[in-house]
């Protein structure tokens, strides 16, 4: 069931002001092939502000709660915050929100390039995709003329030639994001492609091609208004000097990108390598990007930028005249490290299929090591893997398997819908090898290398996830950020420590989200949510504080609790993989460390205010968020 929908209307707190806001949603139907033009639903944005908060609002008020996530009741909504579009730093985010076919939770995807940006141009905060169509479509949107338009000609196109056709079809100065074949053939890894940037975790990508959307193309030719130039001006340049004064970020970062991170993850023994069997990666030097790139007959790197990027993350590499991507932390370690691979040349070929059939990176490389543990433990053999030798380190091997898994290709069909799904149907023990919570592959760190991190991973409401929030900042690499009342440094061995300072934490990843701006504006704690309220209260005129900024993020991640709660989520959910539980790290620092996953969790879901077995607020907890109709349909 779902719960009734707040009054639509202008005036976010009431008035006519709408400044960082479009005041216009449009809403397809694809059953019947109408839109609509809407104004934004000022309720769900006075209680979750917007971008990942406006999308979880349309789950809880407009969705049943047992929508199945290929059924045509799942709406698919694109998201942007209210300072998407603006020159704030990396302003350029759209929350991709849907029910996840890989976990059964709450999917919400995350995406930069320029196209939440040019989406708020033409006049749109967000795009609300409701039932299936019975043939493929994309959306056209050139500012005010909005049509679906068939795309048969597009389907089974890859992501870059859907995104060429489009765009000597359209004009270059359309934005695209599209799917490629996964999404197509509904692998539950696939993700939303858009300049090489990705919507990429949960499976989005299954979601719009079970709903047949091969794109959407935008073009807008507006702007997003600011509601005090002189004061937005004037905290802009706060902001810049906030990311550019953190050393690490504007140093190693902006110059070589997230693969900055390797060596530093690498030395601290955080880093998974082989199915995390280790968490160090003794090749690592053949990996490094200032090793690589040096490498000017191989390769050739490119600086791209979302729009309104200070950093500029995106280092776009060419190995010979094959247009690789962005080879960043994730990706060379999932497909790298984790699988035992040393070989750039595999990697980049391994990366290249994620992008152009539109496969999530962290996922795909996760599968293939779990894959590789259970080859060589003998759960499976060549004649399931179309003769492939798939051993640790088998680079070959690798690249050619997520080939398949891309098409769907012979073995690739076993691997498509990731690790926890191929274990069921290999059967056995194949599951004690699957690293994964909620069914989503963990991502790029050890969580036996930081107690902040187990809780993380576990307690991710969208499966396993790094940036809800990237905590191994604070305990295992000793930030202090005073903006939080994080003054001192944090034990990462110490799971019966407060964790008061990581509920804060991610409440300030998720803030980002809300806004739409790029969560790498604080990943190292650059910028200060005190900054980020000020900025808010500009764009808009809507006064808030860092207190109620926080809050509205806190009170998004309480709904999201109680749609998974109400979807079958405890704290039997939010559980690490029992490697972590029972084999001690081998090296570095945590070197003979489990994890202690239920004083972990004890703890957080006593800084959170919740139940400690359902793993949803308590009653009081949801009066105090201003949540009360809420908590009289989850608790009752």
């Amino acid at each position: 069931m779902c719960f009734n929908m707040p009054k639509t209307g202008t005036g976010v707190v009431g008035g006519d002001n709408m400044t960082g806001y479009k005041d216009c949603v449009l809403r397809i139907n694809l059953n019947n092939g109408t839109i609509k033009k809407e104004k934004i639903n000022a309720e769900y944005v006075k209680k979750f502000l917007g971008g990942e908060g406006y999308g979880i609002g349309l789950l809880w008020y407009e969705m049943p709660h047992n929508a199945k996530a290929f059924s045509p009741e799942n709406i698919l909504s694109f998201n942007t915050g209210p300072l998407t579009g603006t020159p704030t730093p990396s302003a350029s985010r759209t929350s991709v929100v849907f029910i996840s076919p890989l976990t059964n939770t709450i999917g919400a995807s995350n995406m930069g390039s320029h196209f939440g940006a040019e989406l708020k141009f033409a006049g749109y905060d967000s795009i609300v995709f409701e039932g299936a169509s019975e043939n493929p479509v994309y959306l056209y949107i050139n500012n005010d003329t909005v049509e679906l338009r068939n795309a048969e000609y597009l389907w089974g196109k890859d992501t870059r030639e859907t995104t060429e056709l489009l765009k000597n079809e359209l004009g270059k100065e359309f934005k695209i994001c599209c799917i490629g074949q996964a999404g197509e053939k509904l692998s539950k890894l696939a993700c939303i492609f858009s300049d090489d940037c990705f919507a990429g975790r949960g499976g989005a990508g299954a979601v719009m091609g079970f709903k047949k959307i091969k794109a959407i193309a935008v073009k807008g030719e507006g702007s997003v208004e600011v509601f005090d130039k002189d004061r937005f001006l004037s905290v802009n340049k706060t902001a810049i000097k906030e990311l550019r004064d953190e050393t690490y970020t504007w140093g190693p970062v902006h110059g070589y990108g997230t693969l900055a991170w390797l060596d530093g993850a690498n030395a601290y023994g955080i880093l998974p390598t082989r199915n995390f069997l280790e968490n160090s990666f003794a090749d690592i030097e053949s990996l490094l990007p200032y090793n690589i790139w040096n490498d000017k007959e191989k390769f050739k790197v490119n600086r791209r930028a979302c729009y309104s990027c200070q950093l500029g993350c995106h280092k776009f590499v060419y190995m010979g005249k094959m247009e690789i991507g962005e080879l960043e932390y994730e990706t060379v370690s999932a497909l790298g490290a984790r699988c035992g691979v040393d070989s750039y040349e595999d990697i980049a070929l391994a990366a290249y299929y994620t992008s152009i059939y539109g496969i999530d990176t962290i996922s795909a490389g996760a599968t293939v090591s779990t894959a590789m543990e259970w080859y060589e433990k003998g759960l499976i053999g060549k004649e399931d893997l179309d003769g492939l030798e798939l051993n640790f380190g088998n680079g070959k091997s690798m690249a050619e398997l997520i080939r398949k898994m891309g098409l769907r290709e012979g073995a690739g069909d076993l691997f498509a819908d990731g690790s926890f799904a191929a274990a069921k149907r290999i059967g056995g023990n194949a599951e004690d090898f699957v690293m994964a919570v909620k069914g989503m592959e963990i991502s790029a760190t050890d969580p036996r290398g930081s107690a902040s991190m187990a809780i993380a991973f576990g307690t991710s409401e969208r499966g396993a996830c790094h940036m809800r929030p990237y905590s191994a900042t604070i305990d295992a690499f000793g930030y202090l950020f005073s903006a939080l009342d994080i003054n001192e440094p944090k034990n990462p061995f110490d799971e019966n420590e407060s964790k008061e300072w990581l509920k804060a934490v991610k409440e300030y990843f998720v803030v980002t989200n809300l806004l739409g701006i790029c969560d790498f504006n604080v990943i190292n704690m650059e910028m200060s949510p005190i900054t980020l309220a000020e900025l808010y209260s500009a764009v808009t005129g809507i006064d808030t504080d860092k207190v109620e900024l926080l809050k509205k993020a806190e009170r998004t991640i309480a709904l999201e609790r109680s749609i998974n709660y109400l979807r079958g989520f405890t704290r039997k959910d939010d559980r690490l993989p029992q490697r972590f539980i029972n084999e001690p790290a081998p090296y570095g620092p945590p070197k003979g460390r489990v994890v202690d996953m239920d004083t972990a969790l004890d703890r957080y879901y006593e800084a959170c205010g919740y139940d400690k077995e359902k793993a949803i607020p308590k009653y009081e907890k949801y009066i105090e968020l201003d949540m009360e109709d809420i908590a009289i349909n989850v608790l009752r």
